[in-house]
C-alpha cells in the first residue's frame, strides 16, 4: 500500500511539474536551464577532476562556465564576427530585447530606403528589382548563415518598390 501511495504522489508531482513547465515564460525557462545546466556542468568537472581525469574536466568547466557566463574570452570573439558579417546586428539586438524592432512605424520603409537596401538605383526597373533581391536573399537568407530580420528587409524593401511598379 505505501508503494502505491507513493506512486501515485510522485505522478501527481510529475503532473504539477508539466503544467508549470507548459505555462512558464520562456525567458526564464531558457534562464534556469542555462543557469542549471552550467552548475551541473561545472559540478561534473570538479567530481571528474576530483578523480584525476583534467582532459575531461577541462572542457566540460569550460562549457559550464560558459552557460553561467564567466567565460569572456568566447564572446568577444562572437561580437567581433558579427560586427563584421552583420553590421547591425546590435540594434536589432537591442531592438528585439526592448519589444520592439527598432523602427519608428513597421511596414512604412520609403522608397529611398528601399533602394537603398536593395542597392538599386531610384527608377530601376521590375527585372533590376527582382535580380538585385535575389543576389541578396542568397547571401542574407537564414538558410545561407543570414538572419530573419535581414531577410524580412530586402523582402520588405522589394515588396515596397515592385508596389509602386504596380500603380
Amino acid at each position: 500500500m505505501p508503494t502505491l501511495i507513493a506512486g501515485a504522489v510522485a505522478v501527481f508531482v510529475l503532473y504539477m511539474l508539466l503544467q508549470m513547465l507548459r505555462t512558464a515564460n520562456p525567458v526564464l525557462l531558457a534562464r534556469a536551464v542555462k543557469v542549471a545546466g552550467g552548475i551541473l556542468a561545472l559540478a561534473t568537472a570538479a567530481f571528474t577532476g576530483l578523480k584525476g581525469e583534467f582532459w575531461i574536466a577541462i572542457p566540460i568547466g569550460i562549457f559550464g562556465a560558459g552557460l553561467l557566463g564567466w567565460a569572456p574570452f568566447g564572446v568577444g570573439l562572437s561580437e567581433a564576427y558579427l560586427d563584421r558579417r552583420f553590421p547591425g546586428w546590435r540594434q536589432h539586438a537591442q531592438g528585439d530585447a526592448a519589444g520592439r524592432s527598432g523602427r519608428a512605424a513597421p511596414g512604412k520603409m520609403t522608397d529611398e530606403e528601399a533602394y537603398q537596401i536593395l542597392g538599386v538605383k531610384p527608377g530601376a526597373g521590375r527585372d533590376e528589382i527582382s535580380r538585385a533581391h535575389r543576389s541578396l536573399m542568397k547571401k542574407l537568407h537564414p538558410d545561407q548563415g543570414g538572419s530573419t530580420y535581414l531577410a524580412a528587409r530586402v523582402n520588405e524593401a522589394k515588396d515596397t518598390l515592385l508596389r509602386t511598379h504596380r500603380s
